[in-house]
């Protein structure tokens, strides 16, 4: 009997084996890398020059895994591209239109919404999120890092989060571990605060550290301190238990630190040795997979948040450059032939080094030329991990499986039928069989500076990639039925609401201005008396168009509390702020609406060598700058309620309660028009 009992259990083994072995090809451990600022030609796999750059950590993904030669980020910046790679949904269908966060915003993921870590955490995969995180912490409209940081990334969806809060040089001069300051005095979290530099100060402008009691980064460890934190986790790990590792290092974005070990060792200078952190951090991870025994059901992808920092030298001085373009004058194209790069609408924005290695799975030393996009992420782990997606107009809105294209599998045609990307300054693209159609139109909450810096991308255009990669030629002209189709399908996208598959045709709404309801017994204020500046009457309004150092219109009031009531056009200015004078107090104050936000603020006094504002409170705000937003100023007492664009901010100070005596309304950075003014006092 036991000796068939063994026959038995002999031949039922290599079903058990097969089993497993199927088991862990559905449920491979995952580590993305995300690199920051890291253009195509950076990368020794991509052509970098090796008397500059080299790097064998990188290329070793290359050697035993797969490299991509189309593949992009959503976005020419950071946030927007870490957004989509998460949720696979584009970023611009959130408030985040333009740029990127700030160090103070919530949490920009809702916490309800399907992302990479949630979908494996379900699966029963160990998840954790080391490195720089820019995706905002917890639910207020301004986070306060001196408390809970929660919700963050354990909300959704990982078990573990070590990171640097925004940028390397960030004010914050911190890390965050899990929902607090690492380190923080919760007890003292404010006082004394450890010195530190932050990116800002070290170009010669202002952006002082927050004043945080913990330990402050050294910005010359912090990438061997992240990949110390990256490795250690994943020496936790066990085999019975998948993982996913989301590790973003912060090389290479400024500011430029090289480490001890690397600093100086490079012809292309400081940059360059960055570029070798970055190097010994992925070869550091790769090995640490090796010595767990981890590789060969490890999928890797690396890749970057954007294209390279690549703008031309604007200075004369020998030696007085910029890191990037001191390695770019010795001979690196951080680029690659693509055009522009890191906020500009063109290639070199969006294309990235993209590598795929899993043993066994993906094909060693291939290459691949198929497009794809950052945002395909979710979908294709999907597949790969044997997760459900969520209906298109629910979840990973814009994400398609090109795990195909990753395994080197046949398939038939292209794995996603086009490809939207989207610049710095809100202006969108799209691609589609070989075509590129730039839109051409910035985001309404872009500041003239940058319209005007980057005013060549500012008008439509068409490019056919296939032949002119560099977007040398814009063939919009002879083109003008394709452009058309390229605009339709853009708007198509952007309407329905998810790209994943084609959304139906949505009437589009035009957009309307928010409304409060009339006062009475209000009393107009005659805007055309006031000392007017650069200001002039013009139907029945009051415009200015101002430079940056803003042009005042002022005037009288009389009143303690009460309301005072106006309508504004903030059209291409970059803010307006109405600062208040009051009466036997040498204290004003302003509320300073610009496209992004409304910010309530005390002004200097006189004596204060500062010259810096005090932020008492500030709101989010999303509107069209082209239509007239009504305005109203409540007073009651120490207290201010400010309603504009159907949003409304509640503030205290004793300030609030003094006699107002002096209305001056700024622009600043373009047009600003103001009309129908009224107060209503109550004194």
């Amino acid at each position: 009997m036991l000796r068939l009992f063994t026959l038995v259990l002999l031949l039922l083994m290599p079903i058990a084996s097969q089993a497993a072995e199927s088991q862990a090809s559905q449920s491979p451990n995952i580590v993305v890398i995300l690199t920051d600022d890291l253009g195509w030609g950076t990368v020794g796999c991509y052509g970098a020059n090796p008397d500059l750059v080299q790097t064998p950590g990188i290329d070793r993904l290359a050697k035993e895994g797969r490299r991509f030669t189309d593949a992009n980020t959503t976005s020419s910046v950071c946030s927007p591209t870490r957004y989509a790679l998460m949720t696979g949904r584009y970023c611009w269908r959130t408030s985040l239109i333009s740029e990127v966060l700030g160090v103070h915003s919530p949490l920009h993921i809702e916490t309800n919404r399907i992302t990479i870590a949630s979908m494996l955490q379900a699966q029963g995969y160990q998840c954790a999120a080391v490195g720089k995180w820019h995706l905002g912490y917890g639910s207020a409209d301004r986070c306060d890092y001196a408390k809970e940081l929660k919700p963050g990334p354990l909300e959704i969806g990982f078990d573990y989060h070590f990171g640097v809060p925004s940028n390397h040089g960030d004010i914050t001069g911190v890390y965050i571990e899990d929902h607090w300051v690492y380190g923080l005095n919760q007890q003292s979290p404010t006082t004394p605060s450890p010195p530190y530099v932050t990116m800002q100060q070290r170009n010669g402008g202002a952006g002082s550290p927050l004043e945080l009691n913990a330990p402050k980064r050294i910005d010359d460890e912090v990438m061997s301190t992240l990949t110390d934190k990256a490795v250690n986790w994943i020496e936790q790990q066990s085999s019975d238990k998948p993982f996913f590792l989301y590790f973003t290092p912060v090389a290479v974005h400024n500011p430029i630190t090289p480490s001890k070990q690397t600093a100086g060792k490079s012809k292309g200078g400081p940059f360059c040795d960055f570029v070798s952190d970055l190097d010994i951090s992925v070869g550091r991870v790769l090995e640490s997979l090796d010595k767990k025994g981890f590789t060969q059901n490890t999928l890797v992808l690396f890749s970057s948040d954007n294209g390279g920092v690549n703008k031309p030298s604007l200075k004369n001085k020998p030696g007085d450059d910029t890191p990037q373009n001191v390695a770019n004058n010795a001979g690196l194209k951080p680029n690659g032939s693509f055009r522009g790069g890191k906020h500009d609408v063109w290639e070199g924005g969006f294309r990235v080094p993209y590598l795929i290695r899993w043993p066994g799975k993906v094909p060693a030393g291939s290459v691949c030329d198929e497009t794809i996009s950052i945002v395909d992420t979710l979908a294709s782990f999907a597949k790969i991990t044997g997760a459900t997606l969520p209906k298109a107009e629910e979840g990973a809105e814009d994400s398609f499986d090109v795990s195909k294209a990753w395994l080197g599998q046949e398939y038939q045609g292209s794995l996603r039928p086009d490809l939207i990307v989207h610049s710095a300054d809100g202006n969108f693209a799209i691609r589609k069989e070989g075509w590129k159609w730039i839109e051409g139109i910035p985001a309404d909450n872009v500041r003239p500076a940058s319209k005007k810096a980057r005013a060549d991308q500012m008008i439509p255009m068409l490019y056919r990639l296939t032949d002119d990669v560099a977007e040398a030629a814009n063939v919009a002209s002879a083109h003008v039925t394709v452009a058309q189709e390229m605009e339709t399908l853009l708007n198509r996208y952007r309407d329905g609401g998810y790209s994943r598959e084609l959304p139906p045709i949505k009437p589009k709404s035009t957009p309307q201005a928010a409304t409060l309801p009339p006062l009475g017994n209000a009393k107009t204020l005659d805007l055309a008396g006031f000392r007017k500046g650069n200001w002039s009457l013009r139907e029945d309004a009051m415009f200015c168009k101002a430079d940056t150092k803003g042009s005042p219109m002022t005037g009288p009031i009389e009143m303690r509390d009460g309301t005072l009531d106006f309508k504004i056009l903030l059209g291409d200015a970059n803010r307006h702020s109405l600062r208040i004078q009051t009466g036997g107090n040498p204290q004003s104050y302003r509320i300073v609406l610009s496209k992004k936000q409304l910010e309530v603020a005390l002004n200097p006094v006189a004596g204060d060598t500062s010259g810096k504002a005090t932020s008492i409170g500030s709101l989010r705000l999303q509107f069209k700058s082209n239509l007239w937003q009504p305005m109203r100023l409540i007073f009651s007492g120490d207290k201010l309620t400010v309603q504009c664009a159907g949003s409304e901010l509640v503030v205290k100070h004793a300030v609030f309660g003094e006699p107002k005596k002096q209305l001056n309304f700024i622009a600043f950075e373009g047009e600003v028009g103001i009309k129908q003014a009224q107060v209503v006092s109550l004194d």
